[in-house]
């Protein structure tokens, strides 16, 4: 489920991060997967077609109980500055004052306060997330994709997906609501893989 996936920050390149496992279930250690994750988000320009980025460096902090899925737990942190759009100009627009601010708000946080199975492989993961030094409540609709046996490790790998919207207003990002949609759509895809 996605909690397994939920959230580097205060070091250089992306590591892994390490899922404690809660007491109540199995002893394994699980570690996302830095070249197969990717946290990115969507906006829509004039109406259009959707503008899309990605954040480069993340820390994450997770806890799975896959026998009580309630005690569950994911934190997630960003660095804002690791933005990419694909266009570098744009990028480093995005790090001023107007947007992200990344000098006064380095970090983007995600904290779970509870995580729920709905059906099949459909989780909600429900927390805060904050930006620019605003907290607000956020929900992600989670999937769980698949399993599989890494064929090179040998080790147990789980896929997830991850969804949310929010409104960049709410955050402090108003510029240009004629061009830029409101609503930003975030997106998280990992793999996880079973230490032994």
């Amino acid at each position: 489920m996605f909690s397994t996936l939920l959230a580097a920050l205060r070091s250089l390149p992306l590591k892994a991060a390490v899922i404690e496992p809660a007491p109540a279930s199995a002893r394994a250690t699980w570690m996302i997967e830095p070249a197969h994750t990717h946290i990115g988000f969507s906006v829509r320009h004039l109406g259009l077609t959707r503008t899309p980025g990605i954040f480069r460096r993340f820390h994450a902090q997770l806890a799975f109980d896959d026998q009580r899925v309630e005690a569950s737990s994911v934190l997630f942190e960003i660095e804002a500055a690791s933005i990419d759009t694909a266009l570098d100009v744009r990028d480093e627009h995005l790090r001023g004052a107007e947007w992200f601010d990344v000098q006064s708000h380095p970090t983007i946080v995600f904290v779970s306060r509870s995580v729920r199975h709905t059906e099949g492989r459909q989780y909600v993961i429900e927390g805060d997330l904050t930006i620019r030094g605003i907290t607000l409540p956020t929900s992600f609709d989670s999937t769980l994709i698949d399993r599989a046996v890494n064929p090179w490790t040998q080790s147990p790998v789980v896929g997830f997906e991850a969804t949310a919207n929010i409104s960049r207003s709410a955050y402090g990002m108003d510029a240009i609501p004629h061009a830029l949609s409101d609503t930003v759509q975030l997106t998280i895809a990992t793999e996880v893989t079973c230490q032994p």
